[in-house]
Order: C-alpha cells, then sequence, then structure tokens
C-alpha cells in the first residue's frame, strides 16, 4: 500500500472511526512495515500526552512545525545524511498526517454541529406501514421493539441523532423501549407527545377516533398536550391516558379537548388480559365498549367499512372476545347480546335497528 493510504488509515485510527476490515489492514501494514509502525507509536504517543488535544491547536502544530524544522535543519556531525533524509521524511508524514487528522476532526465537528441545529439535514427517515387485518414488528436502530396494528404507519430514522430518539405515529403501536437516560424516546402522534426513557406501552391514535390513548404497562411516561406544550402529565404503570378530542365530560378541559386518567382494566380479571393491547397476540377484546368504538376495531381486524343506518345502535354497548371468528360469526355473536340487523354488501356491513 502507498504512504497516502497508510495516512488515510493512521488518520481513521486515531479518531477511531475506522472499520473492521481497515483496521485489519491497518496491522497488517505495521507488521510489515518497520517505518509505518514508529511512526503510529510516535503519534499514538504524543496524542496520549496531550490531556486535550483538540483545545492547545496553534501550540500543537507549532510543536510539530518546529520538530520538522529541528530535523530539516542543517545536520550535526554525528547524524549521516541517510539518517537526517529519513527522520526528516517521516515527520514530514506525521504533520501531513497531524493535520489531516485536525482536518477531519472539525469537519466532523462542524457537520456534527449542523446536523444538531437541522435534524431533518442529518436524518435518513424510514416509514412502516400495516394495512388492515395485519400486523407487523421491527427494531430501530436503538434496539427498541415496536409491533405496529392494523391501519397504521410510523416514521423513525434509520439512525437516531442528537440528544433524543424521536418518531411519529399514526395509528396504534406497541412501544418496548430500549433503556438510554441520556436519549429520551419520544412519540408524537397528531394531539400529544410522549417522552420515556425506558419502557413499555401502547398509544392509539387514528385519524377517525375522537380519542388519542397511551397505556402504559411498565415504566413512567411524561405526556405533553400539543395544544398545552407547557403541560406535562406524568403516567404511572398500570394507568392509562385518555385525550377525548373536542367532547363535553367532567375530566378536565384543554382548549375544547378532555383528559382523563384511569387505572387499567382486565378482561375478566385476568391481569394478562389486557383490552387494550390483546390485538398483540391476535385477540380482540372488549369490555362495556359502545358499538361506535368496537366497529371501528371491528373494521381495521376483518378489514372492512362499517355504516349505522340507525344512531341509536352507536350506543350499545358489549362485552366480549374475537381471536378467529369470521366477519359473519362474530356478527351473529354480537346479535346474541344485544340484537340488531345487517348486511353485507362487498366491504361494507350495513348495521339497522330491529324493527
Amino acid at each position: 500500500m502507498t504512504d497516502q493510504k497508510f495516512t488515510e488509515l493512521l488518520s481513521e485510527k486515531l479518531s477511531g472511526e475506522i472499520s473492521a476490515d481497515d483496521d485489519q489492514g491497518f496491522m497488517a501494514m505495521l507488521a510489515e512495515n518497520e517505518d509505518y509502525r514508529r511512526e503510529y507509536e510516535s503519534l499514538t504517543a504524543y496524542f496520549q500526552q496531550q490531556n486535550r488535544p483538540y483545545e492547545n491547536i496553534d501550540v500543537i502544530f507549532q510543536q510539530i512545525k518546529q520538530r520538522i524544522n529541528t530535523v530539516g535543519a542543517e545536520p550535526k556531525p554525528i547524524f549521516n545524511s541517510k539518517s537526517a533524509n529519513q527522520s526528516f521524511n517521516q515527520w514530514y508524514r506525521i504533520a501531513a498526517i497531524f493535520i489531516f487528522g485536525l482536518c477531519t476532526f472539525f469537519a466532523y465537528q462542524f457537520f456534527h454541529k449542523k446536523n444538531i441545529e437541522n435534524p431533518d439535514l442529518a436524518i435518513t427517515w424510514k416509514k412502516s406501514a400495516t394495512p388492515g387485518r395485519q400486523t407487523s414488528t421491527l427494531i430501530l436502530a436503538d434496539g427498541s421493539k415496536v409491533t405496529l396494528n392494523a391501519v397504521s404507519e410510523i416514521k423513525y430514522p434509520a439512525t437516531f441523532h442528537g440528544q433524543t430518539r424521536e418518531v411519529y405515529l399514526s395509528g396504534e403501536a406497541f412501544f418496548d423501549v430500549a433503556k438510554d437516560h441520556q436519549h429520551p424516546f419520544i412519540v408524537h402522534t397528531k394531539n400529544i407527545s410522549i417522552k420515556v426513557l425506558g419502557t413499555a406501552f401502547d398509544v392509539k391514535s387514528y385519524p377517525n377516533e375522537h380519542a388519542t390513548e397511551t397505556t402504559l404497562l411498565r415504566g413512567k411516561v411524561e405526556i405533553t398536550l400539543n395544544k398545552r406544550p407547557a403541560k406535562q402529565i406524568l403516567l404511572n404503570p398500570a394507568e392509562k391516558f385518555t385525550l377525548t378530542h373536542a367532547a363535553e365530560s367532567s375530566s378536565e378541559h384543554l382548549n375544547g379537548d378532555i383528559y382523563s386518567i384511569t387505572p387499567i382494566t382486565y378482561y375478566k380479571g385476568d391481569k394478562n388480559a389486557i383490552p387494550e393491547i390483546s390485538w398483540m397476540n391476535n385477540k380482540l377484546l372488549f369490555r362495556n365498549e359502545p358499538f361506535s368504538q368496537l366497529s371501528l376495531r371491528l373494521s381495521r381486524w376483518y378489514g372492512v367499512n362499517f355504516i349505522f343506518k340507525s344512531a341509536e345502535l352507536k350506543d350499545y354497548k358489549f362485552t366480549g372476545e374475537f381471536e378467529k371468528e369470521s366477519l359473519t360469526a362474530a356478527l351473529k355473536a354480537l346479535q346474541f347480546i344485544t340484537p340488531f340487523e345487517y348486511k353485507i354488501q362487498g366491504k361494507t356491513i350495513y348495521l339497522y335497528h330491529v324493527k
């Protein structure tokens, strides 16, 4: 390999940016070339003597420059010309490596700062979406696991940069977040943002629903309301946060929206059966749920649309469990709880009040 290649690899080695393959090749160069090995040892020892090598750049550069001038000056009788020339060339190469390293360092600092100030310039965004009747799982760059429910989409960076780990969700997803106290994990939805350090929780924020929900299994999360960014709400394990949009309720009002925090309810007292996350186990659990809300879940579950031909039906409430039932079997099961009529036309189900 050439001196130029050695210089490039040495700079990468000193800055800690060398790849595994290049590092192996670099070590082979040192083993085969005694001059390269001496230069590497000299420069490594030099930088190790500097407690803060980048705070006195001018001083360090002048020291290397002085060393070059000393070696290149009129040689003393005890040195022969061959030795002087070898030493002279060696220190010029070291100076070149040093300058190359400084340029690399300052370029990194400049662009790293720009990336923090302008995250969109640095981040390569990815999207993952699921259609109706399907769920999917992905692992983010930090090791966090995300499970997407049907008809959901998440936008996330290929690699996390800066002081936070931020993703954007439309629909529903369960997050099992890798712990990193130095870089909080933030989930952005249309109406709220959820900030965590390391925890497991479910977020539901579908565009066609009138509420945004966060169900916390473990850890703690901090919820920020997008209409009131100065207000933070802490959620504890086994609690559910619900933000109902532009509705009337006895819960706290926030610019037309209201929110409440309630304990998690378990299906039939089974602590392993939580309706909000039952979809992760390919089950649909519902407890005293209005037909209007249940129809939205059934729509995503079966990939169909429901149209209520009677407004009264929307307030009917159901409790039950679906797993492998067909759409027809599910509708007939609901009819046993509260009578209603339906008609299926393609992917649309019309619901009627019993005459």
